[in-house]
């Protein structure tokens, strides 16, 4: 599973205290608790809600096929190779990996911080790729953090959030997993956008490409700690689709 992802480093305590409270309220499944409340610009507040049936998701079936496809292609295709990568990759070079791609991120963070008109974060995010394209050499290393320049995750999901757009029906994505039908569009949306800007433009080495995007989607797979069938709960499914579209709702309030 391609993440699903989407988890950057800043939001990886939020993520567990979402998972931990919803696992308890998975137990007695009480009334919907949303928020119906107006900001003073009169723009709808994200909902939440601690009740998996609230949860829309009107092609369960489709999802549940499309979740089990993605746990025997991860159980049997991904992992295998995610496991010997972890065996013959020593860890720095494994958090290289990571802090390089980490960095090319930030490219569509800063665009949707734009579009969504949050400077400081635009100003942070932009002055995290400076410094660690260049001080952290093409970003194999992260100063910018350690001078408290602090990651920020986002995505045309969230600015499509921002401006009031529905989350919409849950949808399973092959491969990707977890999305909803507005973060499906923004996932495309970005996947497009990144491949306009991205700066390393193989035109002249074609044959780059060849060790780029496995390297690309085997470093995605091993920064998600997340294993099929292996939470303890015989509602998986529902407790995943539950988590995550509680965790987007949260994103998108920032």
């Amino acid at each position: 599973m391609i993440a699903s992802n989407r988890f950057g480093r800043r939001h990886g305590n939020a993520f567990v205290v979402v998972i931990s409270l919803l696992l308890g309220a998975c137990v007695s499944t009480p009334p919907p608790q949303t928020v119906d409340e107006r900001t003073p610009d009169d723009v709808p507040v994200t909902q939440t809600t601690a009740n998996p049936l609230a949860i829309n998701d009107p092609w369960e079936g489709f999802n549940r096929r499309v979740y089990r496809f993605n746990a025997l292609a991860d159980r049997y295709a991904l992992m295998p190779v995610v496991q010997v990568y972890r065996t013959v990759t020593p860890g720095f070079a494994r958090t290289g990996v990571q802090n390089f791609f980490s960095n090319l991120g930030e490219i569509n963070t800063f665009a949707n911080s734009v579009l969504q008109i949050k400077p400081a974060s635009s100003a942070v995010t932009l002055s995290r790729f400076v410094v660690n394209s260049t001080v952290g050499l093409a970003g194999l290393f992260d100063p910018a953090t350690a001078m408290g320049l602090d990651q920020r995750n986002e995505d045309l999901g969230q600015t499509l959030g921002h401006y009031g757009v529905g989350a919409g029906p849950y949808l399973v994505l092959p491969f990707f997993g977890p999305s909803s039908l507005r973060d499906s569009v923004g996932l495309a949306g970005d996947q497009a956008f990144f491949f306009v800007l991205d700066p390393l433009q193989f035109d002249d080495y074609p044959w780059a490409r060849v060790p780029y995007w496995p390297l690309y989607v085997i470093n995605k797979r091993d920064t998600v700690n997340f294993r099929y069938y292996q939470t303890g709960s015989p509602f998986e499914y529902t407790l995943v689709r539950l988590v995550y579209m509680n965790y987007r709702a949260l994103q998108v309030e920032e």
